[in-house]
């Protein structure tokens, strides 16, 4: 009983940010979709929940559905924040590797192209040592380098659409 009351404790905080992400507030997703119409707090933080838990908000942010708005800057931006934050050590096993679903899932929040993600794979893998630099690497830190890293890139600048 008290694993599962902790669980719901850890999924409630890990889910806490997409709270605050939108007027709306749980963000959106399958949490948003299951619960509309609904307001409070509860159905909002029960939303965020479901929405941590099946981490479809990747593909409905990059597709506009499940009410999110894929041309929202504040919501992209929380969204790519919680994700890295969320699955920083994911991230790093990908980036090393140069490729993984949690690689081809930031692709997608950066508004990378398919056909670019090839070329946004190699940066990640070649650029390893400078976006994880220190031992003490954050979320925060991976986000912006990451984007810095885009932003100067011919190809990835123009192919990338949320780097700014």
């Amino acid at each position: 009983m008290k694993k599962s009351i902790g669980l719901i404790v850890v999924l409630g905080l890990l889910s806490a940010p997409a709270v605050f992400a939108a007027n709306n507030g749980s963000g959106c997703g399958l949490g948003k979709t299951l619960f509309k119409g609904q307001k409070g707090m509860v159905p909002n933080i029960l939303a965020a929940i479901i929405n941590g838990i099946s981490s479809n908000n990747v593909f409905a942010i990059t597709s506009g559905t499940s009410g999110c708005d894929a041309d929202s800057v504040i919501l992209r931006d929380k969204e790519q924040e919680v994700f890295v934050a969320v699955n920083l050590d994911n991230l790093s096993q990908d980036m090393a590797q140069g490729d993984g679903m949690y690689l081809q899932a930031l692709s997608g929040l950066m508004g990378c192209t398919t056909e670019a993600f090839g070329t946004f794979a190699e940066l990640a893998q070649d650029k390893y040592e400078v976006l994880f630099d220190t031992v003490d690497a954050n979320a925060a830190g991976l986000l912006s380098g990451l984007k810095r890293e885009l932003a100067a890139h011919p190809m990835l600048n123009t192919n990338c659409d949320r780097i700014s």
